[in-house]
């Protein structure tokens, strides 16, 4: 799996009228001139929303020329990675609408990149993160959870892993997080559950803010981190294509001074 994140700044002013991620996915698509990936299911990669000035779009914003502007997408497959690093340096910008943004920096980087594997982590969740819930009885459309469980991170990472061959975890590894996984705490800048207009008339809702976790055993810890980075890379929950479940996960030093795993291991002794 692999990342591109290309940098670049507004010729002219820049107006958007919505949750940008549905653009930065139509700017990608026309770089890559592949609009058949629109409709792939499942995709095979994700954006974040449009960052401009050093702050995601979730709603309607104007900008100056000038302004700094971040297209960030993750794609299962290197080689159509290499596609857009290719396109956008052939082109020498791309389009928000009528602006253009005349590319400065294009990153690129085989994920994950290398994070030390702490029992103790946290979770930013840069756009709004919705989890369908499972349906044990027939319904007429889908409902969502908003909140940041450790299982609901996991289950979708997982799940989407499994689909590209990305990883093998299954049900044995989501049944040792939902049993050592926990959430220590949780908080949001406003709102903990936004609402975005979609370019297309609808709207997304889902939860916005931060939360750390700490894994109280060590055995499956690299299994873990494996996860993170692919819940990274592609974002969590329902509409990731789109750019919603964007997340930035951060290492930490676990509080005190008790061994993360003793629990586990009296567990097995027992």
């Amino acid at each position: 799996m692999s990342v591109v994140v290309v940098r670049g700044r507004l010729k002219s002013p820049a107006a958007v009228a919505g949750f940008s991620g549905t653009i930065a996915q139509s700017v990608v698509l026309a770089l890559l001139k592949a609009p058949w990936l629109h409709d792939a299911r499942p995709k095979p990669f994700a954006v974040w929303p449009l960052v401009v000035n050093g702050r995601p779009v979730l709603d309607a914003t104007a900008a100056e020329p000038g302004s700094p502007v971040e297209l960030r997408a993750a794609f299962a497959q290197r080689e159509i990675a290499r596609k857009l690093v290719e396109a956008v340096a052939s082109a020498g910008e791309f389009r928000v609408f009528s602006s253009a943004v005349a590319v400065e920096e294009v990153e690129f980087w085989d994920a994950p990149r290398r994070l030390e594997e702490k029992p103790c982590f946290k979770v930013e969740f840069v756009s709004p993160a919705r989890f369908e819930t499972h349906p044990y009885y027939r319904r007429g459309k889908p409902v969502y959870d908003f909140t940041p469980r450790p299982l609901n991170i996991f289950l979708s990472a997982v799940a989407y892993g499994r689909k590209f061959g990305l990883l093998k975890l299954g049900v044995r590894f989501l049944k040792w997080v939902y049993t050592y996984v926990g959430i220590t705490d949780f908080g949001c800048r406003g709102p903990c559950v936004r609402t975005v207009r979609l370019l297309n008339g609808g709207v997304a809702r889902g939860f916005v803010g931060w939360a750390l976790y700490r894994v109280f055993g060590r055995r499956r810890l690299g299994d873990v981190w494996r996860a993170l980075a692919v819940a990274e890379a592609f974002n969590v929950g329902t509409g990731r294509g789109m750019g919603l479940g964007a997340v930035r996960i951060t290492p930490l030093d676990c509080p005190g001074e008790r061994a993360a795993g003793s629990g586990e291991g009296r567990q097995r002794q027992g």
